[in-house]
């Protein structure tokens, strides 16, 4: 059975800050032509800037979800028969829970409507057999009716679970595809405005998960092109210049790090600290304010 997905948080999106508010005062006639014009392209800024802020509820919700499912094997030691004494399972209650409030709100994207309703309808039938089972281990029931609950619920997790896995895993690879088209537009706009260090911390984040993309989806990885592309990274992680970036930088080199680490060994617990370095830096990411990077 395959772990799930990516297990790997996302950078949130950025829209490009308004100028001024929007305006709808009494004016002469060639100040309403050039305040409609105006006004429209700052209404498509506010729709750019609401479609970021829906999506960024749903990255922020995969992320999160992502950096705590840590290779949970339960359910292939239930697949196996193992009677267990523990359970643990990703926190699809809080999956759920953050996507469907996210969808109240909106949905900004119609690619990924059916991909989500999918995997909101796949939630709605795991989380409550993932919860009766972690209640009945921790309460330890099989030491009162000889493991009768898990013969009859762990089939049924086993089954959701494998179900769930590459449903979960379409809706993380849209996500993924959506949120780095956009942060390529995003570097590209960073550029044109002459935001060298914004640009440049951009352009780390995109090739740096560019690189786990690429170990997570090549069996045989050319190990010497990604250390040189590791080398090009930090080169230019470390000609950000703006101190407010410093704690981001450290967090490139220790991910840079754990990948050569993993690169050398391909053990499971070194991937694992790999994905977590990395989870670490976009977390750290996420809370650096770009638009003071160039100040």
């Amino acid at each position: 059975m395959k772990p799930l997905g990516k297990r790997i948080a996302m950078a949130v999106l950025c829209a490009a800050t308004l100028t001024s508010p929007l305006l709808l005062s009494g004016c002469s006639m060639s100040e309403l032509w050039q305040g409609t014009e105006q006004s429209r392209k700052e209404i498509a800024q506010r729709s750019e800037q609401d479609q970021v802020q829906l999506f960024n509820q749903y990255v922020k919700a995969i992320s999160r979800f992502n950096r705590m499912a840590v290779m949970f094997d339960y359910a292939n030691k239930l697949k196996a028969g193992q009677n267990l004494t523990v359970f643990n399972a990703p926190n699809f209650k809080q999956l759920q829970k953050e996507l469907e409030e996210a969808k109240q709100a909106g949905v900004p994207y119609d690619e990924m409507k059916e991909p989500l309703d999918k995997l909101l309808s796949k939630l709605n039938e795991i989380t409550p057999v993932a919860e009766e089972l972690d209640a009945y281990y921790k309460s330890k029931g099989y030491t009162t009716d000889n493991y009768a609950k898990e013969q009859q619920l762990g089939p049924k997790y086993v089954q959701l679970y494998e179900q769930f896995i590459p449903i979960y895993a379409d809706f993380d690879n849209l996500m993924h595809k959506i949120n780095t088209d956009r942060l390529q537009q995003r570097l590209q706009q960073l550029r044109d405005a002459g935001k060298k260090n914004a640009a440049a911390a951009q352009e780390v984040s995109l090739r740096l998960t560019a690189v786990l993309e690429k170990l997570d989806s090549e069996k045989q990885p050319d190990v010497n092109a990604i250390n040189q592309e590791l080398q090009a990274i930090g080169d230019l992680a470390n000609s950000i210049s703006s101190p407010k970036y410093d704690s981001v930088k450290t967090s490139v080199n220790s991910t840079i790090g754990a990948i050569r680490t993993y690169m050398g060994s391909k053990q499971d617990n070194d991937y694992k600290h790999m994905v977590e370095a990395y989870n670490r830096y976009i977390s750290n990411m996420n809370t650096t304010n770009m638009n003071e990077l160039d100040q």
